[in-house]
């Protein structure tokens, strides 16, 4: 079964995303919010609000002067998060990414590496990905801040396009080594089969899939509407 899914992407266009780059940005967005890897005992979470920017890894000005409270471990959401506007995620070990972040709905995220053991490659997946920006805190990092925006869905339907997408699901799989800092963000996008399809690829997944409509088009009256054609996926690879 995987073969037959890697087969279906090997045969899609690819859409090369922009590359990474040096970030001159702030080192938090202002007005987001940031939780960050309390680490042992606890191993838990602090969640902010922060109106100023705080530099990365900072626990204690974060502590300071931001508005922040104590999250468990074992009351995060399992369905993953939905965050329309910024997140900063400050993370040590790698359980925060896959705990917390894996299916999540994020837009614009900023990851900083901020623990001492180098995170191992995993993938973890995001829905909605517009722009990432990563940063290492580890000593001697070739990369320690780089960023990429994520917009496949223009390339495909650039004019001339012969797309037929009447609604698309974007879906990010990042690799969390790419938080070591040790070499450039790289990102392809290919274009996957139809949600329902993909589900059964990825049945741990909590993709969001249309109800099916009870009503059916009798093809001999034209006044009824047609069937819309199935949500199809953008997979974008990160790492």
């Amino acid at each position: 079964m995987e073969l037959q899914l890697w087969l279906l992407f090997l045969l899609t266009p690819v859409v090369r995303t922009t590359g990474s780059v040096p970030t001159s940005e702030p080192p938090f967005p202002v007005n987001a919010t940031l939780l960050f890897d309390t680490g042992a005992p606890d191993y838990g979470l602090r969640n902010c609000s922060c109106s100023a920017p705080i530099p990365d890894c900072d626990e204690d000005l974060a502590n300071s002067l931001c508005s922040c409270h104590s999250v468990l471990r074992s009351s995060l959401p399992p369905a993953g998060l939905r965050e329309p506007g910024g997140l900063a995620v400050w993370l040590k070990e790698s359980w925060v990414l896959e705990e917390l972040l894996n299916r999540s709905m994020v837009g614009h995220l900023r990851l900083s590496f901020c623990g001492i053991n180098p995170l191992d490659s995993k993938y973890v997946a995001l829905l909605g990905l517009q722009t990432l920006r990563v940063h290492s805190a580890a000593p001697g990092a070739p990369y320690p801040s780089q960023e990429i925006t994520i917009n496949p869905s223009s390339s495909l339907h650039s004019p001339g396009s012969s797309s037929s997408f009447s609604s698309i699901i974007h879906m990010t799989f990042l690799d969390v080594a790419v938080l070591n800092g040790l070499s450039a963000l790289k990102a392809y996008s290919v274009v996957g089969s139809p949600v329902p399809a993909l589900s059964q690829h990825f049945p741990h997944l909590a993709l969001p899939i249309p109800q099916a409509s009870a009503t059916h088009r009798d093809p001999a009256d034209p006044s009824e509407p047609s069937a819309e054609p199935p949500q199809s996926c953008i997979l974008t690879f990160v790492y």
